[in-house]
């Protein structure tokens, strides 16, 4: 059987001795602390209540603002990084520029865990001013309305838009509570510019032709 080729006899009782109790390494020394050792929480069951904890250790139920608000902070988070995996395949120069933007989407979520008015430095949204800039020069004029593609790059990004406007939304009233530094939202605002603007860069980088919506003479489109 193929277990018994992987994994013989023999195998099998120095895997049994080294994950007993009193086992020892290679080298004659007792394993017993190692063995004793606790093992790691993962889950608390405190959740299975509707409710979870944040930061300062305040409880509140899971559909509260402030969760929706941090959860759409971690979901914003999470698909930065796939697009950053697209492209640094690709060997895209923004890279770098997507995990500097993730760590300071960290800040923000923690600032809104904490649920107080943390100051989120102007430099940074002036940072991303700069680089839309940056790459608005090697840009034609943005057309109204982009079709999200050019690649899987490109789509990556027009997906991270879309969750950074989320994001917005859901941020928008905790600014408003002031519960929440208004340059968070501004930060979030201007990262939406860039995303867009990343994506298009993301397309000429991979020689893909961007898709323009042409709306009739009559029709109304909601710009991007």
């Amino acid at each position: 059987m193929f277990f018994r080729r992987v994994l013989n006899r023999e195998s099998f009782n120095q895997l049994r001795n080294y994950c007993s109790k009193g086992s020892t390494d290679n080298t004659g020394v007792s394993k017993d602390s190692a063995s004793n050792a606790p093992c790691p929480q993962i889950f608390s069951r405190e959740g299975d209540y509707g409710t979870s904890k944040t930061i300062t250790g305040e409880a509140l139920p899971k559909d509260s603002p402030i969760f929706s608000a941090i959860g759409a902070a971690e979901e914003l988070l999470s698909y930065i990084g796939l697009a950053r995996e697209y492209a640094n395949e690709s060997e895209h120069e923004y890279t770098d520029k997507l995990k500097r933007i993730q760590t300071i989407i960290i800040d923000i979520s923690t600032a809104i865990s904490r649920n107080s008015k943390v100051a989120i430095p102007p430099v940074y949204t002036k940072e991303l001013e700069d680089w839309i800039s940056e790459y608005a020069k090697q840009l034609p004029p943005p057309e109204e309305y982009i079709i999200p593609g050019g690649g899987v790059a490109s789509a990556s990004l027009h997906v991270a838009r879309s969750i950074c406007r989320k994001a917005e939304r859901v941020v928008c009233p905790l600014v408003r509570d002031e519960k929440l530094d208004k340059e968070a939202l501004v930060y979030l605002n201007r990262l939406s510019d860039f995303l867009l603007t990343a994506s298009r860069i993301a397309a000429k980088h991979d020689q893909r032709t961007e898709s323009i919506y042409i709306p009739k003479p009559d029709e109304k489109v909601q710009p991007q």
